[in-house]
């Protein structure tokens, strides 16, 4: 019996309301916490029986499993084929996550400060991590240039440029090596649990993404694409929001040390937004996919038909019959 997508009734929409309304419940309450519950210099909750806790990884870890779940249940899914045309908002939102990944390549030569370095397990493999981490991030931002001038003209010049479309991938992957070289444990650092999960579902959103825009082996995954999309930015802006709040209300010390408002996040969340939303709105359904692809099949069958004459419908001359002729004459 097939499950998957089996379910017609449920909307693959359902993802983004999801997300939408997890960031609106965990945002106000992350705040909260790094406010008053969260030491700056460490990252530990200084009360850990503080109700918002439970609240908070409850709105997420609920949020995220039915994200999951629907989407793979939902017969509505589009077809794995990228939008096609000219789709404004796509190329607009691309070349802002473009902009800020420059600016994280850069960032990473701008000298860490002491106190983050004193958390740093392995000096010599971070800094190699994080020469990795600029240049896949400059790459990724080159590929999403052109990745935008596509969507601006409605031309497909991303697709010559298959292998670089794993750039973010890359990038996502390099980000969680970064991260799993702390020395601070995972669970008590909540800022580092919930990078953690938004890269880990970013980089299956990343590897699906680059093969449905590229045409690679892409069939059945659009739900995925949807799925860890949504879950991904529900975990970057939770975390983004609050330290992006934070600074612009000059509460700047209240963020924890070694992990700052990182722009490339949120142009990275707005991005998955907009391909996302671009996709269910502009996306092909996989009925008229099949329908098309039967009717290509068919044209080409009946073109190659027309094409090829068969040795019965040759005309052949009498050649023994006229050489007989002749020699009587």
């Amino acid at each position: 019996m097939k499950i998957k997508n089996s379910v017609q009734s449920i909307s693959p929409d359902i993802s983004v309301i999801l997300m939408c309304f997890g960031i609106l419940i965990a945002c106000p309450i992350r705040i909260f916490q790094m406010l008053k519950n969260i030491d700056p210099v460490t990252g530990f909750f200084d009360d850990y029986s503080n109700f918002t806790i439970i609240i908070l990884y409850a709105v997420l870890g609920l949020g995220s499993i039915l994200i999951l779940l629907l989407s793979f249940l939902s017969g509505r899914v589009p077809a794995a084929i990228a939008p096609k045309g000219r789709r404004i908002p796509l190329g607009i939102t691309s070349i802002i996550f473009a902009a800020t990944l420059f600016y994280d390549a850069i960032y990473n030569y701008i000298p860490r400060s002491q106190e983050t370095a004193t958390i740093i397990q392995n000096a010599q493999s971070l800094s190699t991590i994080h020469h990795f981490h600029a240049l896949f991030a400059f790459l990724s931002c080159c590929y999403l240039i052109v990745f935008s001038i596509s969507y601006m003209t409605g031309k497909t010049f991303h697709k010559k440029l298959k292998i670089l479309s794993l750039a973010p991938l890359v990038w996502s992957i390099m980000r969680v090596l970064e991260k799993i070289t702390v020395i601070i444990s995972i669970v008590r650092v909540s800022e580092l649990l919930l990078e953690l999960c938004a890269f880990v579902f970013l980089m299956i959103f990343f590897l699906t993404f680059a093969r449905v825009v590229s045409d690679v082996n892409s069939k059945g995954s659009m739900w995925s694409v949807i799925s860890c999309g949504a879950v991904s930015s529900l975990f970057m802006l939770t975390y983004s929001i609050p330290r992006l709040m934070l600074m612009v209300t000059g509460n700047s010390e209240n963020l924890v040390s070694g992990y700052p408002v990182n722009f490339a996040d949120i142009g990275c969340a707005l991005f998955i937004i907009t391909f996302i939303v671009t996709t269910l709105r502009c996306g092909y359904s996989v009925e008229d996919v099949e329908k098309m692809n039967e009717e290509i099949a068919a044209a080409q069958a009946e073109t190659e038909n027309a094409a090829t004459i068969t040795e019965d419908e040759i005309p052949v001359a009498p050649i023994e019959n006229t050489v007989n002729e002749t020699t009587e004459e």
